[in-house]
């Protein structure tokens, strides 16, 4: 590279070196097949906008690839399955199942919002799926899955704080080539998956991919006319073409398509359930006599973990579509520019019957839709073996309407709330309601919504530069500036037949004091008094940066040091339905990770070893701060730390066994933070789901092979400590340390023209809890439950 030339691109990095690619994505214009380091291969992964590639190896990096083969020796119906293959990997299930929010190296979303882009970013072959809403059915016809730990905020995008999820899909190729999947199993599930490519001209070619999987639900409804719930019912559509328009300029046009229809998850209350512990609160769900029992007395029999009794059973939904363009133009060897032109959009309407009971004690049902433009630019310029420069600018908006209904204590089974009138009585009689501070109130609905639009522009460069043989420095700025405005923000509180009786948001100033503005049907000017809406505007603009040195030890050894970090933007508070003081924004929240790592492997790579010790400092992480009264606010956590550690072991013994193992190691330590509105100090607490210890190992092993077909053995198993839901760590509702077992064996011809596999997951039929929190002051705790033992067979044929 020139000196005029460097010269330009460190005053376009601002003086930075830089990080050029963002690894585990592949290059448009490439094609070519990858496999996971797990098995004892190399693996090349291309920087985009570049043709040629990297081995994982020499990524100076912390990451797990898994490819399409390790995908599929475990059924997984979600994303949320992908957690159990990857060790500091966790799924936070508060929005169901579909809609997962992950925890990674101890960070997660403590916010829970919808419109916020969690801290682990999501990659669909480059497309960015920010938004819980957009992620859909993605899990099939998959090349490879990099999850890649630590700040990535400098190429991957600002919400990157805890590291990238990355999906690549299996290329559209000229050859015609196809394969069928067809499965069954237990709980009545039936599956289907294929995709078939081929050349439509010597210049164009395509491949179509589908799934869909139904699995009736595995916790049984006792109620008589209603559906066993956690089913699943989904399907996905994936068409994409390849148009080579010169030797040097490659097309790349994907649209894909998937619904999720499902009954939907249960909520397995706790301490309702008898024998009851003496820290329960007596009196039951929403203290109204109704208990965890086949009666529903205190004094019936149990209802098992895998049973409910619960009335509020709509179907959970959650629709995505999206189109992307990828341009590759590539002059010379040294020289690509990339163009990804996306647009996406997805909704989720989730009826939640959030008492887990036969009476409307309390439902939440929410619907939410996101629309999502983006465009990246990204220059790539190679001189020489180990320097390379990239530059880029991304734009994105996002359009999102969102709605929340909260429904408390409103059955007509009480005999005493039939209208809206009993609301203004339990509301706002004297000594009742409102008059003594109780912002929910029973025989109420409450029922709020917004617009909100948010724009993120952002312009970044990195550079690779080889100092000698043996070290090479990397380093990277970026400059983002995000925009959100809210508008028509409203919460009403509504009788038990939804007619509104009084603005909640924006309400009104009495004393200094928000209240809510009473007017009833037949009041002057009724509408526009219970219809008044308000709006906000945030702004930021941060500059994140990555800096780091690799040491080629030997020829298949790779020491690194590194330190960055990333940030995500401010936001607003989406819940804030039970009083105009819980529509709160909140700051940026900004995370620095010191990194070292190590990559080697020995034994003509039959041994292979990944290790990395890691600190990262939190500031003003995002959380939602849950009251006694009800009220949810968005807070600031000022300071938390995370240390910890991550160990990938890849060992071939002998030609027909594999081991696999994967360890985290976490030491997380909140430093600063009040709760419950500034009354409790969880200073010196644990953060939430983050376990001081996680996981997995696995056995591929070949036992023999005849003329006919070949049989595998597949055994793998997870390990989770014990991990809290909560920043107040509540033993409670704590889950403590488990672990699973999953197993497949498969019969294969020679050439790998048919497949028959049996497996089984969670073999042991283990019971464990992907969420719980504390609802004291309804009485009962709320828990979400992951799978129990399932079983199955599937065949699959190439053609």
């Amino acid at each position: 590279m020139s000196v005029a030339l460097r010269l330009a691109a460190l005053a376009i990095a601002l003086g930075a070196l830089g990080l050029p690619v963002t690894y585990g994505q592949q290059a448009p214009g490439s094609s070519e097949k990858t496999a996971s380091p797990r098995k004892g291969q190399e693996v090349i992964v291309s920087a985009p906008g570049q043709q040629g590639g990297e081995d994982v190896q020499s990524v100076p990096v912390s990451m797990t690839v898994l490819s399409a083969a390790e995908l599929e020796e475990t059924p997984m119906d979600s994303l949320s399955d992908l957690a159990s293959r990857v060790p500091g990997l966790q799924v936070d299930g508060v929005l169901g199942d579909g809609t997962p929010l992950y925890s990674l190296r101890g960070i997660s979303a403590l916010d829970y919002g919808r419109t916020q882009a969690g801290p682990v970013a999501t990659y669909v072959d480059d497309v960015y799926e920010g938004n819980a809403v957009l992620m859909g059915v993605d899990l099939f016809d998959l090349d490879r899955v990099a999850v890649l730990r630590g700040p990535r905020g400098t190429t991957d995008t600002m919400s990157a704080t805890a590291g990238v999820i990355d999906f690549i899909t299996q290329p559209p190729g000229f050859d015609d080539e196809g394969y069928l999947t067809l499965g069954t199993g237990d709980y009545g599930r039936r599956e289907a998956e294929g995709a078939l490519q081929g050349a439509l001209g010597d210049t164009l070619a395509a491949r179509v991919a589908f799934t869909y999987t139904d699995v009736d639900g595995f916790v049984h409804n006792v109620l008589p006319g209603h559906p066993d719930l956690e089913g699943v019912d989904q399907y996905g559509v994936r068409l994409s073409t390849l148009y080579r328009v010169s030797d040097d300029l490659e097309l790349s046009l994907r649209y894909s398509r998937s619904m999720q229809d499902p009954e939907n998850y249960a909520i397995i209350d706790g301490c309702v359930t008898p024998p009851i512990a003496m820290t329960c609160i007596p009196g039951g769900v929403g203290f109204t006599g109704y208990y965890r029992t086949t009666t529903g007395a205190l004094s019936g029999v149990p209802l098992a973990a895998d049973e409910i009794a619960q009335n509020y059973t709509l179907r959970r939904r959650q629709d995505d579509q999206g189109v992307s363009l990828t341009a590759g133009w590539s002059p010379s060897s040294a020289l690509a520019l990339t163009s990804i032109t996306s647009w996406n959009e997805g909704s989720l309407f989730n009826p939640e019957g959030t008492d887990g009971a036969p009476l409307d004690i309390l439902k939440t049902v929410s619907y939410e839709y996101v629309g999502q433009t983006a465009e990246d630019l990204r220059l790539s310029v190679s001189a020489g073996e180990g320097s390379t420069l990239l530059v880029g600018a991304r734009y994105q908006h996002q359009d999102i309407f969102d709605t929340l209904g909260v429904q408390l204590l409103d059955d007509p089974a009480f005999g005493f709330f039939h209208d809206y009138l009993d609301c203004v009585a339990s509301s706002f009689s004297p000594g009742v309601g409102y008059s003594v501070g109780s912002l929910l109130n029973p025989g109420c609905r409450y029922a709020s919504g917004f617009d909100e639009q948010q724009d993120s522009s952002a312009v970044y460069s990195n550079e690779d530069y080889r100092l000698s043989r043996r070290v090479t420095v990397h380093a990277g700025l970026r400059f983002d500036h995000d925009e959100a405005a809210l508008s028509n923000a409203l919460a009403q509180l509504r009788g038990s037949d939804d007619v509104p009786i009084a603005n909640i948001v924006p309400g009104t100033l009495v004393n200094g004091v928000y209240a809510p503005v009473e007017a009833l049907p037949g009041t002057p000017d009724y509408a526009g008094i219970v219809g008044a809406t308000t709006g906000e505007a945030l702004e930021d603009s941060v500059v994140t940066g990555r800096a780091a040195i690799d040491f080629k030890a030997t020829r298949t050894s790779l020491l690194y040091l590194s330190y960055a970090t990333a940030y995500r933007p401010s936001t607003f508070n989406p819940v804030f339905y039970a009083s105009a003081v819980d529509l709160t924004r909140v700051v940026p929240e900004k995370l620095g990770t010191v990194e070292a790592g190590v990559k080697a492997s020995w034994l003509d790579e039959r041994l292979q070893v990944d290790a990395a010790l890691f600190h990262s400092q939190y500031e003003d992480q995002q959380s939602l701060d849950t009251l006694p009264t009800g009220q949810q606010l968005l807070i600031n956590l000022p300071r938390s730390k995370v240390d910890g550690g991550e160990l990938d072991l890849s060992v071939r013994p002998v030609s027909a066994l594999l081991l696999d193992a994967g360890a985290a190691l976490l030491d997380t330590d909140i430093q600063e933070a009040r709760i419950d509105g500034g009354l409790l100090d969880v200073s010196g607490n644990r953060l939430p789901f983050a376990p001081s210890a996680s996981g997995t190992l696995s056995a591929d092993w070949s036992v023999i092979s005849w003329r006919a077909a070949s049989l595998t053995l597949h055994a793998d198993g997870r390990y989770s400590s014990k991990q809290y839901f909560d920043l107040a760590n509540d033993d409670s509702i704590d889950q403590g340390g488990y672990g699973t077992l999953d197993a497949r064996a498969t019969l294969e011809a020679p050439d790998k023209r048919w497949s028959l596999s049996g497996w089984c997951r969670n073999l042991t039929d283990k019971l464990y809890w992907t969420y719980a929190t504390n609802l004291e002051a309804l009485g009962f705790d709320y828990r979400q439950r992951d799978v129990p033992r399932m079983y199955g067979v599937d065949v699959t044929v190439h053609f």
